[in-house]
């Protein structure tokens, strides 16, 4: 082994590699794996998404219903439901 000052040079690229050699079978499952993960966030953002804009919906029905009562414009509109099916709510 090669001698510099009072330092050898060691070779620890050998010393700390595994001794198995990586196959592209285990890039690909690797990578599957990564996919797979990437697949279940997605779904996860989605249906938090799907959430948020049900809650925007049901929030913003509720706040014109609120309004439609209080200022006295529910009229002849005896219950909710008809009260409901007044506002043009495109989702």
């Amino acid at each position: 082994m090669a001698k510099v000052g009072n330092y050898f040079q060691r070779d620890y690229s050998k010393r700390f590699s595994s001794s198995r050699k990586v196959s592209l079978a285990d890039y690909n499952k690797a990578w599957t794996k990564r996919r797979q993960t990437a697949a279940k966030r997605i779904d996860q953002l989605n249906n938090l998404a799907y959430v948020m804009q049900s809650i925007n919906t049901q929030a913003s029905q509720a706040n014109s219903l609120f309004v439609l009562q209080n200022q006295g414009r529910l009229g002849t509109y005896a219950s909710q439901t008809a009260a409901m099916a007044r506002i043009n709510v495109v989702v």
